[in-house]
């Protein structure tokens, strides 16, 4: 992958549609800048990375859960840290049971805005082809769709059902075929600026969500 150590491990974030990784002042390349919460971050941006998947596990934290995927470049581990519940981490989800876990896969965060509001995806390619989501709208597969429910008499958008789905898939499926790896407590739980769950769906009204993330 080529990224620099980051001072509490190597985990890799996504902010402002681009790989994310928090590194030394000293690092080339570092970009500083100060955090939602104050703080004084240096960081190296990446538009993509290559490696393969030997991990994924959930984590509970000071900003909610948030998936764990471990990826192995050479001699290297990497650990991309998504919010639970997240477009880029539901898009990786929904491709898993399309992707070959023994090869190397190509991973890009895309963030797009349309019609005023940002879309965020997350793109894999494997052997010089794009990978499809193995469920879509026309072809769910079991997959549930998003729910409209009403929080404090607003009605909003829950995604429980469709997460507990690719959490099982994940634990029944794609865990057992992995290499399995050592992955450390990471130092944050959602976004490195401090934000919490920025790309939730719960909790948004109706109006809120795309078009293309409903009921997938």
């Amino acid at each position: 992958m080529g990224f620099s150590n980051r001072q509490e491990g190597n985990f890799i974030t996504i902010l402002g549609g681009r790989f994310c990784i928090r590194v030394s002042q000293d690092t080339q390349g570092a970009v500083t800048r100060i955090n939602k919460v104050g703080k004084t971050v240096h960081e190296i941006f990446h538009d993509s990375f290559t490696g393969k998947l030997v991990g994924i596990k959930t984590q509970d934290g000071e900003y909610g859960k948030s998936w764990i995927f471990s990826f192995k470049d050479g001699g290297e581990v990497y650990h991309l840290q998504l919010s639970y519940s997240n477009s880029f981490a539901t898009a990786l989800l929904k491709m898993l049971p399309n992707v070959d876990l023994t090869k190397e896969m190509k991973v890009s965060p895309s963030t797009r805005e349309v019609d005023g509001k940002n879309k965020s995806s997350l793109f894999i390619n494997q052997d010089g082809q794009a990978l499809k989501h193995a469920y879509t709208r026309d072809n769910p597969n079991g997959l549930p769709g998003l729910e409209q429910v009403t929080v404090k008499g607003q009605l909003v958008w829950d995604d429980t059902k469709q997460l507990e789905f690719l959490y099982n898939m994940v634990a029944t499926t794609i865990i057992p075929k992995l290499e399995g790896v050592e992955v450390p407590q990471a130092p944050v739980t959602s976004t490195q600026d401090g934000s919490k769950k920025d790309f939730d769906n719960f909790g948004k009204t109706p109006e809120e969500i795309n078009p293309e993330d409903v009921p997938f």
